[in-house]
């Protein structure tokens, strides 16, 4: 059986850490050593779990934490960039900034979420980031949805992008704007504009600065709140805001 100290050097050896013992192993000692770790964690599967477990929180909270800062810095273009399109109550006391990609399943299932949370709320702005993340048919999307902006019709085009299934072509996207009773030509004439493709390219760089690694990703306050969330995230989240404002 090995020595308490030998074994307190490999757990050391383990972690990254320095050996306690203040000479250096030898070969035999480092082979020893690698043995019994081998072991251990064969003995002891679960170890590896809780060491990759501690790590992914230790690196969520670090992200959390850059994500804050880098929220704070950013504070007036997240939330008050007059390119941005924004719904709910645009004189509301709380704002919620989703960044969003059409093609993104989590979107659409958190979609109806945000609309009856930000609806039964009836004070909070909802600023939209067009974030086109997952390939070509995404950025089609985004630039039909800014381009009807521009008829004062972004809410009709970005509720009928969210409730379509499929591929984001040419013709679907014309099949929408028709429903949506959109001048087409325009539309088509506006998503060929360089502007329009610099504010995808703009909002693209301030989601990574932000950390925003995935869609959908909301901010809300100082914090980052990724994925698909529920009512109760949100409803928290806004009352969080609410009672640090009061």
């Amino acid at each position: 059986m090995m020595k308490i100290g030998v074994w307190a050097v490999g757990i050391g050896l383990l972690l990254g850490g320095s050996a306690l013992a203040a000479d250096p192993l030898t070969p035999a000692q480092a082979d020893a050593v690698k043995a019994l770790v081998r072991q251990v964690l064969r003995d002891n599967p679960e170890l590896v779990m809780e060491a990759l477990q501690s790590l992914e929180a230790k690196q969520q909270a670090e992200q959390a934490e850059s994500a804050k800062k880098m929220i704070a810095a950013s504070r007036a273009s997240l939330e008050r960039d007059p390119a941005d399109p924004v719904l709910g109550n645009p004189n509301g006391d709380v704002t919620i900034v989703e960044f969003f990609d059409y093609r993104c399943p989590y979107c659409k299932q958190a979609a109806d979420t945000v609309d009856k949370v930000v609806k039964a709320d009836g004070k909070v702005r909802l600023v939209l980031k067009e974030y086109p993340i997952l390939g070509p048919q995404s950025v089609q999307a985004s630039l039909a949805a800014l381009a009807a902006q521009r008829q004062g019709k972004y809410a009709e085009m970005h509720d009928a992008l969210m409730a379509h299934r499929g591929t984001i072509d040419d013709a679907t996207i014309e099949r929408l704007a028709t429903a949506a009773k959109l001048d087409v030509p325009r539309l088509k004439a506006d998503m060929d504009k360089p502007d329009l493709k610099q504010r995808l390219q703009a909002v693209l760089l301030q989601g990574r600065e932000i950390g925003a690694n995935g869609t959908p990703a909301f901010i809300i306050g100082d914090r980052m709140i990724p994925g698909a969330v529920d009512a109760d995230t949100l409803k928290a989240a806004i009352a969080e805001v609410r009672a640090k404002k009061s």
